[in-house]
């Protein structure tokens, strides 16, 4: 028998479990307050949405995770994953994946005096021609939080989409 074994993801795998716990200065400064369920509502270039997110701590407190569900009008349905680690104070690396298997990777940065999260990133999801956007991300309150996003036309921001999310359960 021809066993196989994958050495990359398993040593990876033992780096996370051996490396001491990250603080909690190392997650985003509102990760403490997302942690549990939340429902929102927005629109997405006109079209309605209905979103729900379950935010967590995950690998051993070291990222926080978001699980997405997104309902559209039309009555179409997907799933995606967020997680967010620090890359440097005050950066953040946020992954984003959706059950189709495509992928984005956004670098955000937290802008302390506007307690707004956001980063500048090539939406290569959207179609077939990749297009700039800005993704803003702010807490509003212990129960309310509002995502934004932009599209970028010559420098300008041109508004795309705004979620507003509401506390279901801690």
């Amino acid at each position: 028998m021809n066993v196989t074994i994958r050495w990359r993801p398993l040593v990876a795998l033992l780096l996370i479990i051996a490396a001491p716990a990250f603080s909690q200065d190392d997650l985003p400064p509102f990760a403490s307050t997302l942690l549990g369920d939340w429902e929102g509502s927005g629109e997405y270039e006109g079209g309605e949405l209905q979103l729900s997110r379950s935010w967590t701590l995950e690998l051993r407190d070291r990222f926080l995770r978001a699980d997405m569900r997104v309902s559209m009008a039309n009555g179409a349905t997907f799933g995606a994953l967020m997680y967010w680690k620090r890359t440097a104070p005050g950066t953040y690396e946020v992954v984003w994946m959706d059950g189709s298997g495509r992928m984005e990777l956004l670098d955000a940065a937290w802008d302390e005096a506007s307690a707004t999260m956001s980063s500048a990133y090539t939406d290569t999801l959207a179609g077939p021609q990749p297009q700039e956007r800005v993704w803003e991300f702010a807490l509003l309150g212990p129960d309310t939080y509002v995502e934004r996003i932009y599209r970028l036309d010559a420098g300008a921001r041109e508004p795309l989409a705004e979620f507003r999310f509401t506390r279901v359960s801690e």
